[in-house]
């Protein structure tokens, strides 16, 4: 896929917390961890979101923006050959799978960026977002690179492009 640099600041998104529940639409970003256990992601994701477990919950004040869990369906959801390819990647070895659903009340863009740079940083592997197939590395997410002319998360840009709006 042809990515191309852009700034690392994100694109700013109206706020949408005036939307009714039924308006909006939940949008999900996913790490794949090579080389680590359920275990020990699982002792990460405790210590950094302490109040709920499984799933765990990302808040900001007392309203959860993230519901982040383990994804455990990528060998049946994943195309086979695109499975193979994100085994190779993590050197033969299947990759811990974490899924963060973004609550449709909130754009969560920060939150997104904040949850997948969180767990690259502690452990290799990639993210994806629901908006293209590119596995996105760490040091892609800190520079802010395009891939297909959108930067990670970019739900606003792909639907715009398509003539509608995610909400």
């Amino acid at each position: 896929m042809h990515a191309e640099e852009m700034p690392a600041t994100s694109t700013f998104f109206p706020d949408r917390t005036d939307l009714a529940k039924s308006e909006a639409t939940m949008r999900s970003v996913f790490v794949f961890l090579c080389d680590a256990s359920e275990e020990e992601v699982s002792a990460h994701l405790d210590h950094t979101y302490p109040t709920q477990r499984e799933p765990w919950l990302s808040s900001v004040g007392d309203d959860p923006y993230l519901y982040i869990d383990f994804y455990r369906e990528g060998p049946t959801e994943f195309e086979p050959e695109e499975w193979s390819d994100l085994v190779e990647r993590c050197n033969g070895k299947p990759p811990v799978g974490v899924m963060a659903d973004v609550s449709g009340r909130h754009p969560g863009d920060q939150q997104a960026l904040d949850f997948v740079t969180n767990m690259l940083t502690h452990f290799n592997g990639f993210a994806m977002d629901d908006y293209t197939e590119h596995l996105w590395s760490l040091e892609e997410l800190r520079t802010g690179i395009r891939v297909l002319g959108h930067p990670f998360f970019d739900y606003d840009g792909w639907w715009l492009e398509r003539g509608s709006t995610w909400f």
